[in-house]
């Protein structure tokens, strides 16, 4: 009978950050740096108003588009940090970052249209494309180069089946963040060959190291041609609510709001109402999270960089650290499996991100500075005491 099943779904990968966080689950004492979610717990505050909002009724279905208060505070919220000027009409709210990912991908792209992808990216963006007949191209990048995409990439990339563009900055897994010289670059050059841009911002709060976030939506031109993901999942530690949303031009907007009423009708009521909440929140509290995991980052890359064989780009944005280890191992996979099972540290290898990526393994900066610290010793003492040879995967 699984014949009956679709090609597509019997192609599909099985997540490999899952299978290391399973493999986690029946160990003791790991620290896991696998899952990209924050360790913080939603603030009280918006648990407590989202309650009272259930509580009050808040219970039912909303329009399809999202809660109607918390539509005009997005769109207060977006229009504050990008001044671009959007409506109601230009977003959606959505189940979670990945779908407003999903619903943009069934209302743009048709069978065999092409997907500009820079390499390394998020594994689920395949799935994401290929489930509505699309197909990824990944777009070559350097880990001399920070693994920033160049515009001279793109445009080598570009066929007559290309329709989007789809950018990731601050990037999961690498930390990279696109500077705005290089974004004013490919708008430049995805208006000259007419593309769409997805542009993923999730983790648009998290940049440090004297970085900030632009988004190529605002490059003149590109608002019209520009849907931007976000969520509330890692800037408020909202992860398990599974609110996100989507804006741009209305000639997209309008008709993914009608994928979203057919998909999932609408998003949890209540998790809106959090999502709410979160918006009206003294943004101290935000500021102070994200601070904390800029601190992590840098304090992870000075711990990594000294075990021998590990090479870093210094994390611009995100909350990931992606170091090359292949003075270490020609084996990134086994690498990882050793790792947790001897050292009790969990971590992700870089294969599942793209080819670029296949020699790396990610870090996720989501424990505390001193189980950091803890890690870091664990994994010196594993890369020092490792004396057999690994085996290439295939």
């Amino acid at each position: 009978m699984n014949q009956q099943v679709s090609r597509v779904v019997q192609n599909l990968r099985a997540s490999v950050i899952r299978d290391i966080s399973l493999r986690a689950a029946d160990l003791d004492n790991v620290i896991m740096l696998g899952i990209g979610e924050p360790d913080f717990h939603t603030h009280d505050r918006v648990c407590q108003e989202a309650l009272r909002d259930a509580m009050a009724g808040a219970t039912h279905y909303t329009p399809s588009q999202g809660d109607t208060e918390l539509l005009h505070a997005l769109v207060a919220s977006i229009n504050a940090q990008h001044h671009l000027g959007i409506t109601e009409k230009n977003l959606v709210v959505t189940l979670g970052g990945m779908g407003a990912l999903v619903a943009c991908f069934r209302t743009v792209l048709d069978e065999g249209d092409e997907v500009l992808v820079p390499d390394p990216y998020f594994p689920s963006y395949r799935p994401h494309i290929e489930l509505v007949g699309g197909r990824l191209v990944p777009v070559p990048t350097r880990f001399e180069e920070g693994f920033v995409v160049s515009p001279e990439a793109i445009a080598a990339a570009i066929t007559p089946r290309t329709k989007v563009l789809l950018l990731n900055s601050p990037n999961n897994p690498t930390g990279a963040v696109i500077p705005g010289p290089t974004l004013d670059a490919i708008a430049d050059l995805v208006q000259e060959r007419d593309l769409l841009v997805v542009s993923d911002e999730v983790y648009d709060r998290l940049v440090f190291n004297g970085r900030r976030h632009e988004s190529i939506s605002t490059r003149p031109g590109m608002a019209a041609r520009t849907v931007v993901i976000n969520s509330f999942s890692k800037s408020y530690a909202m992860t398990g609510w599974r609110i996100g949303y989507a804006w741009g031009p209305a000639w997209i907007l309008e008709p993914m709001t009608r994928v979203v009423s057919h998909c999932t009708s609408c998003s949890p009521s209540v998790s809106q109402r959090a999502a709410l909440a979160a918006l009206r929140m003294d943004p101290a509290v935000v500021d102070a999270m994200m601070r904390e995991f800029a601190s992590r980052s840098r304090f992870l890359y000075e711990g990594l960089r000294r075990i021998p064989g590990f090479r870093l780009n210094q994390p611009q944005g995100s909350f990931y650290l992606f170091p090359d280890i292949s003075q270490v191992t020609d084996d990134p996979y086994r690498f990882a499996l050793d790792l947790l099972q001897e050292q009790r540290v969990g971590v992700v290898p870089g294969f599942p991100f793209g080819l670029a990526g296949k020699h790396c393994i990610r870090f996720a900066c989501t424990v505390s500075q001193d189980r950091l610290g803890e890690a870091v010793e664990r994994i010196e003492r594993f890369v020092l005491n490792r004396t057999e040879p690994t085996v290439v995967m295939s």
